[in-house]
């Protein structure tokens, strides 16, 4: 008897341990968690190409609630750097293999990451391609 509900426990326990997985839950936002310094913007029409040190300006994504911190210590002299300090929602869609990037409810570019970090290209759009857009380049 004792033998029996040895057997029954540890085949109980090797369905409740096998089958435990957490990546149910996961986010296809996960890669963008965490913070992310801002390092260069190039393009638009004025053919702007500035770079940026290390804590200038970060954006930091919460993928739990889908919201981006963005601190932005530049002066006012810079012809374009992104959002001002504040939070925003954002939200990632997947169109035909690609990543778009929504923030406050607006399609703001395509964005891929990969070992040099994250680039945000505001030329890459869902419906096309856009024109005169910035490109945004981040590292963690």
């Amino acid at each position: 008897m004792k033998i029996r509900l040895l057997i029954i426990l540890l085949t109980f326990g090797v369905f409740v341990f096998t089958s435990c997985n957490n990546d149910d839950d996961a986010s296809p936002l996960e890669p963008l968690n965490g913070t992310w310094n801002l390092k260069n913007i190039v393009g638009g029409f004025a053919g702007i190409d500035d770079d940026y040190e290390t804590g200038m300006v970060t954006w930091t994504f919460y993928t739990q609630n889908s919201t981006l911190q963005v601190e932005n210590n530049t002066n006012q002299e810079t012809i374009y750097s992104g959002f001002e300090t504040g939070n925003y929602s954002y939200t990632s869609v997947q169109n035909n293999g690609n990543e778009y990037i929504l923030i406050n409810d607006e399609e703001y570019g395509g964005y891929l990451i990969d070992v040099d970090g994250l680039v945000i290209n505001q030329n890459e759009i869902q419906d096309g391609v856009g024109s005169d857009g910035f490109i945004l380049k981040f590292e963690r």
